[in-house]
């Protein structure tokens, strides 16, 4: 049970530390939302979000689909610089 409360904890609190990363000091300017951080929100999300469903037998071949699709179109965008 524990485990379960930690993995579900643990998903807001990158989802916070994500936008206070991208914030900034108060005199910083704002950072941009790029492919690199959206890739580490991506995976930071998604492997307690299985570990979750995993330990609670709710972890169908649909949502590792679902969930695997995502992590694949994350990692497999590639960078629109020029």
């Amino acid at each position: 049970m524990w485990v379960s409360i930690i993995l579900a904890a643990s998903i807001p609190l990158v989802l916070l530390i994500g936008y206070w990363n991208r914030k900034g000091a108060t005199d910083d300017k704002t950072k941009g939302i790029g492919w690199q951080f959206i890739r580490y929100n991506v995976l930071c999300i998604s492997l307690p979000l299985v570990g979750l469903l995993a330990l609670n037998n709710v972890l169908t071949g649909e949502v590792a689909t679902v969930i695997a699709g995502i992590v694949g179109f994350a990692f497999g965008k590639t960078s629109d610089k020029s």
